[in-house]
């Protein structure tokens, strides 16, 4: 039976030169072995953890992986708060991977499309977004910070949401919005099924342009904010509209809405501008309000008496209201068709 054997060099021989040739071999084998291992660690966790992530699905040839759903999902339980729920139930937890990968699934339709459109969210749309969420909660830059991390999110996953819900809005807007139109009937019997949404207490909404006073103020300086107001309201009154004399002069978040702060029941306010209010006719702006904080000038958008609104001082709001509901459902039909065209694999 013929064997395989290894042959020896010339002048070398017996047991001693065998296990040299062993040890030479031992050697050669550990040097391989040195020689990968500082490779896989130059390659960092990251590469390692690309190298070994599953495939959860594909997308028209771009992969989902399995650390790119976990993320997602983690993400959605710190926001949720169904970290500790979902884990103590298996069967949870796959429905809830499974339901996450298929808007990941849509996501990556969606950015796909918009890449091929050209359709992006700049930095100073971004940026402009945030600026309109601070306004809305008025809430400083810091607090705000601090109430993401709070609820686990970074401030980078917040700035891919708001980047997100951009491209999304101008894909509404170009593939869905044209096609939607809303008829009268159809905002009137919305306001007549819908008696209960239009009913109000007594009360005003209002816009304001207001200047800030410091803690306990000389009366030099209380003056002084008072003559800039007047002079801000001599320009509204010259034909700067409401809206960008707030934009421009307020020291308020509301700035950013052109002043705009809503609806007050009566007596919700200080004394002092509930009093000042009371007296404006609809449209009117109001003289400079000294109140403990500083200085407002107010224009009164629309006084209400309580019962239901009457259906003309709504038919805006009602259209609006209709017209963002048709659109979500065109874009759903039309982020189905997306998908009906789009070649997708699910390995989870």
């Amino acid at each position: 039976m013929e064997r395989c054997q290894e042959s020896i060099p010339a002048g070398a021989g017996g047991p001693a030169s065998g296990r040299r040739n062993n040890a030479s071999r031992s050697l050669r084998l550990w040097g391989v072995v040195f020689l990968v291992v500082p490779a896989v660690l130059v390659l960092g966790r990251a590469s390692l953890a690309e190298v070994l992530d599953r495939v959860v699905a594909t997308v028209d040839g771009t992969v989902i992986t399995q650390s790119e759903l976990q993320e997602a999902v983690e993400a959605f339980q710190r926001q949720a708060g169904e970290a500790g729920r979902s884990a103590e139930n298996p069967w949870d937890r796959k429905a809830l991977e499974r339901r996450i990968l298929e808007d990941l699934v849509d996501r990556k339709l969606m950015d796909q499309y918009a890449s091929k459109q050209g359709i992006t969210a700049t930095d100073e749309e971004m940026e402009q977004a945030v600026k309109d969420v601070l306004a809305r909660a008025n809430m400083t830059r810091e607090e705000f910070l601090k109430a993401l991390q709070k609820e686990g999110v970074s401030y980078e996953e917040y700035r891919n949401q708001i980047r997100d819900q951009i491209i999304k809005a101008k894909m509404i807007h170009r593939e869905v919005r044209a096609q939607i139109v809303i008829k009268d009937e159809e905002i009137e019997s919305y306001y007549y099924e819908h008696p209960d949404e239009f009913r109000t207490e007594e009360g005003y909404m209002i816009r304001h342009v207001f200047l800030a006073l410091p803690q306990n103020p000389r009366p030099e300086v209380v003056e002084a904010v008072l003559k800039e107001a007047r002079r801000i309201r001599e320009e509204i009154l010259g034909g700067l509209p409401f809206e960008e004399a707030a934009a421009k002069y307020s020291q308020d978040p509301s700035a950013a809405r052109g002043g705009w702060l809503g609806f007050f029941r009566k007596g919700a306010l200080s004394e002092e501008l509930d009093s000042a209010i009371g007296a404006l006719e609809e449209g009117q702006v109001s003289e400079p309000i000294l109140t403990q904080a500083g200085v407002h000038i107010v224009r009164l958008e629309e006084r209400t008496t309580g019962g239901v609104r009457s259906l003309e001082r709504v038919r805006e709001t009602i259209r609006e209201k209709l017209f963002e509901e048709a659109a979500e459902r065109q874009f759903e039909k039309w982020r189905k068709d997306l998908r009906k065209n789009a070649y997708v694999e699910i390995f989870l």
